[in-house]
């Protein structure tokens, strides 16, 4: 008969047994979440659960999205930039209700924080007494954190307050009216489009479940060159400053804070532009100031065609957009009737197919006689010189040219000189692209819808810039540096340069031309329009020109056109100058205006001419 020493030394294996099945269990269960259920994603989320865990017991404000940078010619940063900002976290366990009734000094650092921040106390001690996510002490018109000077940085610095940390934070632009809709702007990325590598919005700020771990709001370009430079913009992580909490929000004693950046150092990408940033401010404000409520302005550079500064109007804010108000649009892109500037088309179409010489004379009478057309100058002109005609912008002549010109001869010289077709700079397979076209969405404007043969009426109404003409700012101002370099048509160039963080040059975009099938116009009918485009200023339509700092050259329009059925006009003014060397080439749109107001267009041309004469850097 088993002793009792039996039956208990008997227990005890049993109980040693099972309590090493339990523990196997429990090893096996840890190994099976540790190696297996911690890759698996939460059920309905989109992170697994090994880094969910990590991410719920993390605070962060996030500093930058790592999305690319836009930059001007001279280096100035073109998409926002990067302030001092003051970052609150919550305090640390134990800590909280000490500025309540902590010592002396604590007391006395807030209520200087206060005064830096220009808060009352009593506000800044109630939010950091509640404060449970972190935030970037926001400024008081909104749109933004406090932008804090060197010295209030320094200060706060100096205070050295649990949970207060000033940070670089890298603004987006928005919160102010600007005429850059060709650097566009971003929204919410779609969620299939949604991940770590796309920037996010660098205005959000992490909570428990989000900030750096991935789980925010992904921003991606929705317009101008956020969106055609999408892939070269798109980063591969944010730089954030993280805190450790505990289950209630309360910073982990000792815990610190941790600044987290990507550790690549080849990325975000630098691209320059040939936009020159200060030129395109002062630009905004003469528009502005002008009065102008629809149109826009194209400054290009008369050596190279690149952009030097491109204006649309009306303004529209980056970070406050309307769908339905199509402020957005960019309107140097978008076709308008152009009025007499095509006759610099027409002049270069008759003078190639050899149906007139500058020599010629014309007689105007006011009235044309047919196709209900008539010269602005009811009485007439006159006798006139084909180049007088020009100067004077006389509907007749230019109806008699037409009148001798095929329609097909009018278009192939439009095509020649850049007109009806895109003519914006772009690469196929560059960067890993199939085709780089930063200013994609460029309207191709037309010269004719339908060529039929035997419709004099098409031919002479197009001839003179109504009917179916409809150019864009960007092809205007386009044609007269074709015609600087001889009738060699250059395509304008907006992107430069691709670099590396590190500062290294991923690729130089250098220009190159746009030439068209049906060819070119020849240097001789180039050169001999440049001159009728200086007469313009001296004897012509653009003699309230003549007293500009620089001697000018151009070409002025007036479209008629019907905005809901009211008549209303597209006031254009195209140049050089100064017309001895040229320097820059310009388009000036002012649409939608009043019959009969005053020219605009012209004036706007000469302040903005003005403008370019003055010394870089003043």
């Amino acid at each position: 008969m088993p002793s009792k020493r039996h039956y208990k030394n008997k227990r005890i294996s049993v109980t040693l047994i099972l309590l090493a099945a339990v523990f196997a269990l429990l090893v096996l269960r840890l190994a099976w979440i540790q190696f297996v259920i911690s890759g698996r994603r939460v059920p309905g989320g989109q992170y697994p659960l090994a880094k969910m865990s990590r991410i719920q017991s993390e605070r962060e404000v996030v500093l930058d999205t790592g999305r690319g940078r836009l930059y001007d010619r001279h280096g100035l940063p073109l998409a926002g930039e990067t302030i001092w900002a003051a970052a609150f976290y919550p305090q640390e366990a134990g800590k909280r209700g000490e500025s309540g009734a902590g010592t002396a000094d604590s007391l006395q650092a807030l209520r200087r924080l206060a005064l830096v921040l220009g808060v009352p106390y009593k506000q800044l001690q109630e939010k950091r007494e509640k404060l449970v996510q972190p935030f970037l002490w926001p400024a008081k018109s909104g749109g933004g954190p406090l932008a804090l000077t060197q010295e209030q940085a320094a200060e706060i610095g100096r205070l050295r307050i649990d949970g207060v940390r000033v940070v670089p934070y890298a603004c987006r632009p928005g919160g102010s009216l600007t005429g850059r809709q060709w650097l566009g702007h971003l929204s919410e990325a779609r969620p299939k489009q949604m991940s770590r590598a796309a920037g996010g919005n660098a205005a959000s700020v992490g909570n428990g479940g989000n900030g750096g771990s991935g789980l925010r709001v992904t921003m991606e370009g929705t317009t101008g060159l956020e969106k055609t430079l999408e892939p070269l913009l798109r980063g591969v992580g944010h730089t954030e400053v993280v805190a450790r909490v505990d289950a209630e929000g309360k910073r982990l004693p000792g815990s610190g804070l941790t600044v987290r950046t990507p550790s690549n150092p080849y990325y975000p990408l630098k691209l320059q532009t040939t936009v020159d940033l200060k030129l395109q401010d002062k630009i905004e404000r003469l528009a502005a100031e002008s009065g102008v409520k629809e149109g826009a302005v194209v400054v290009l550079e008369a050596g190279t065609g690149d952009v030097a500064a491109m204006v649309s109007l009306p303004f529209y804010d980056p970070g406050n957009v309307s769908p339905e108000g199509g402020e957005w649009n960019n309107r140097a892109l978008q076709a308008a009737a152009p009025g007499s500037i095509f006759k610099i088309v027409t002049a270069a179409a008759a003078l190639e197919a050899g149906v007139t010489s500058p020599g010629e004379t014309f007689h105007c009478h006011g009235a044309y006689g047919k196709y209900g057309l008539s010269c602005h100058k009811k009485a007439g002109h006159g006798a006139l010189t084909l180049e007088q005609g020009f100067a004077l912008s006389c509907n007749s002549v230019f109806a008699e040219l037409a009148e001798r010109l095929t329609a097909s001869q009018l278009q192939s010289a439009a095509l020649a000189l850049g007109l009806g077709r895109d003519i914006g700079w772009r690469q196929e397979q560059v960067l890993g692209l199939p085709l780089l076209q930063p200013l994609s969405g460029e309207q191709r404007g037309t010269v004719f819808r339908t060529l039929i043969p035997g419709d004099g009426g098409a031919r002479v109404q197009t001839a003179i810039g109504q009917r179916d003409a409809m150019v864009t700012p960007l092809q205007a101002a386009n044609l007269v540096v074709t015609l600087l370099h001889g009738g060699e048509v250059r395509a304008p160039r907006i992107l430069r340069e691709v670099d590396f963080a590190n500062g290294q040059t991923l690729m130089d975009l250098p220009p190159h031309l746009a030439p068209a099938p049906e060819g070119r116009i020849s240097e001789r009918t180039a050169k001999l329009l440049q001159s009728w485009m200086r007469r313009v200023v001296t004897e012509g339509t653009g003699r309230s020109l003549s007293g500009a700092r620089w001697s000018l050259a151009g070409k002025s329009g007036t479209a008629e056109t019907l905005v809901r059925g009211v008549p209303r006009t597209n006031q254009w003014f195209i140049g050089f100058g100064p017309a001895e060397k040229p320097e820059y080439a310009l388009a000036v749109l002012v649409k939608n205006a009043a019959p009969e107001s005053p020219h605009t267009a012209t004036r706007l041309f000469g302040e903005i001419m003005d403008l370019l004469s003055e010394p870089s850097g003043s």
